[in-house]
């Protein structure tokens, strides 16, 4: 493969290539709609075909597990080899996962091993598609290039949403993540002609260094970081719905809707943090002081009433929330300047992201459910987020330490 001729340019000469970057961005949504593609349609698997419930959750779970064990390895690996066979290869898995499911559907076992071999292969989009926004991104567009970047698991579940509604059939969402992952193939091979550039990763011969000691201690504290924020994001995300219907009170499709008001103020947000980040705003502390406020709402909100109040804090939580995934997504340039920053990095990122999507939905579920009930689950988010907050704080010490604080 071809160095990235553009990554090793002076800052001053590099120009945002928008093809690559939205190429980039595409990856990161196809990688959600993979995963995000069963809960529109599981209530409907769940009547036809009655998956036992241990099974079937973990048709979801299934994809931090594999995330969690393979994220670092293939980001190490990603970072040495070419791209465009790593992104074939993904859209390959797509359609050998898609099989038993399609043929198999009342055999949960099959499900599940399909949605494992899918798995693997938003693994490998979910660092791509960050790494490749990042890399043909201007200095000057990367805080444009990570906004875009916070918005692709809203926006890879809302079009699975849309999918679902529009099609009335469960396997249609199958069917139309094979199309995509043609065409995401096809675009890959597309741009891979004449060297390939804008699908280029930096490897280790040619564009970004391997991390160093202190890079890799700096990312493993944002890694931490993310873990415990998707912890308490994703868990509000999994459960408000259901705590709306079971402990407000309010009927199932209102709660649908301010759920959709949730998802919608979040992607908002995420392309709103571009705005204080292309300021100059710096980036630790600005994650900090998010984090509090997520906090603040979640020990505050159980005590909203069930009229303009609580929909109040829902946006309020909605739009600061939106701003930390931006911020994360931010760091590893931010840290480890332009030129360093690979598929390495963005693999402990999505460690660290999948171990909270592993362990926080089913422990705050566990705790609403308890005798504790759901103000204690809330108050369990809140001190998720605390730990956050105190990570991206020791973030800031080791980062001045090493003289590269954003």
């Amino acid at each position: 493969m071809q160095t990235d001729t553009q990554s090793q340019a002076p800052a001053g000469e590099r120009h945002t290539d928008w093809i690559g970057l939205y190429f980039g961005l595409l990856v990161a949504i196809f990688a959600a709609f993979v995963q995000f593609k069963l809960p529109p349609v599981l209530p409907e698997m769940l009547v036809l075909f009655r998956y036992r419930p241990e099974i079937a959750g973990g048709f979801m779970s299934i994809f931090a597990v594999v995330g969690l064990l393979a994220s670092v390895k293939i980001g190490r690996l990603m970072q040495r080899q070419a791209t465009a066979a790593w992104l074939v290869g993904a859209c390959l898995l797509v359609g050998l996962g898609a099989v038993p499911i399609l043929i198999f559907p009342e055999w949960d076992l099959a499900v599940l091993a399909g949605r494992g071999v899918e798995g693997m292969a938003m693994a490998i989009l979910a660092i791509a598609g960050p790494t490749l926004m990042t890399r043909n991104a201007a200095p000057r567009h990367l805080p444009i290039a990570m906004a875009l970047a916070a918005t692709w698991i809203p926006l890879g579940g809302l079009l699975a949403t849309i999918v679902a509604r529009l099609s009335g059939t469960w396997a249609a969402v199958w069917w139309v993540g094979l199309g995509l992952a043609v065409l995401v193939a096809l675009t890959t091979l597309a741009l891979n002609r004449n060297g390939g550039r804008r699908i280029a990763l930096p490897t280790a011969k040619g564009g970004a260094q391997d991390l160093s000691p202190s890079d890799r201690r700096m990312l493993t504290l944002v890694a931490v970081c993310f873990a415990f924020w998707a912890l308490q994001n994703l868990s509000v995300l999994s459960w408000v719905p259901e705590y709306l219907v079971s402990n407000r009170g309010l009927p199932d499709s209102t709660a649908k809707e301010l759920y959709g008001v949730l998802v919608i103020v979040v992607a908002m947000s995420n392309l709103f943090a571009a705005v204080p980040l292309r300021l100059g705003v710096p980036i630790v502390p600005l994650l900090a002081t998010v984090l509090v406020g997520q906090g603040l709402v979640l020990l505050i909100g159980p005590s909203a009433g069930t009229d303009w109040t609580g929909l109040l804090a829902i946006i309020v939580y909605a739009l600061i929330a939106g701003i930390t995934p931006t911020c994360i997504f931010a760091l590893p340039d931010a840290l480890l300047g332009e030129n360093r920053t690979g598929s390495a990095a963005f693999g402990l990122l999505m460690t660290g992201r999948n171990l909270g999507v592993l362990v926080g939905p089913v422990f705050i579920g566990w705790v609403g459910a308890s005798a504790w009930g759901w103000q204690a689950a809330w108050w369990s988010a809140a001190a998720s987020t605390l730990c956050a907050m105190l990570a991206s704080l020791v973030l800031l010490f080791v980062a001045k330490r090493v003289r590269r604080a954003p």
